[in-house]
C-alpha cells in the first residue's frame, strides 16, 4: 500500500501550479495527463476491461500496450469500471462502428472506444437508448 501512497504523492508534486509570475486573474487549472490518470488506477482494473474488449469484439492477435494502457486507465478514473464496459457494449451497437457504413471498415479499438469523454458518453447513450441506428461522429 505504501507504494499507492508514493505513486499519489509523485502524482501531486508533478501537478502542483507553477509559482505565480505576478498577479493573474484567475487560478489555473490543474489538468491530469492520461498517463498519469492511468498510474492511479488498478493494473487489474485496466487488463479486465481490455480483456472484456478482447471477448466483446472476438479479438485476435492484440496487445494492451502503452497508449491503450493509458486510454482505458484515464476512462476508468473518470467514469468508473461499468462504465467502460458499457460503453465497449454501447460500440457492439453501433451500426457505423461495426462496419455497416459506406466505407465497410469496423471502428472499434478500445483507444478510439475510450479515446476521451465525448466518444465514451456517445457510447454511454447507446446503452441507455438501446438504439443501434444513430448517425456517426
Amino acid at each position: 500500500m505504501s507504494s499507492d501512497i508514493t505513486v499519489v504523492e509523485r502524482l501531486f508534486e508533478m501537478t502542483e501550479p507553477a509559482k505565480k509570475r505576478g498577479p493573474q486573474k484567475r487560478p489555473r487549472a490543474v489538468t491530469i495527463s492520461k498517463n498519469k490518470k492511468s498510474l492511479l488506477v488498478d493494473q487489474n482494473q485496466i487488463k479486465e476491461v481490455f480483456d472484456f474488449w478482447v471477448l466483446t469484439f472476438n479479438k485476435k492477435r492484440v496487445v494492451l500496450d502503452e497508449k491503450r494502457r493509458q486510454a482505458i486507465g484515464a476512462a476508468i478514473h473518470d467514469y468508473g469500471l461499468d462504465a467502460c464496459r458499457d460503453a465497449i457494449v454501447g460500440c457492439s451497437r453501433s451500426d457505423f462502428h461495426m462496419g455497416r457504413n459506406k466505407n465497410n471498415r469496423v471502428y472499434n479499438d478500445i483507444e478510439l472506444i475510450l479515446r476521451d469523454s465525448e466518444h465514451i458518453e456517445r457510447f454511454l447513450a447507446l446503452v441507455s437508448d438501446d438504439t443501434t441506428n444513430e448517425e456517426p461522429f
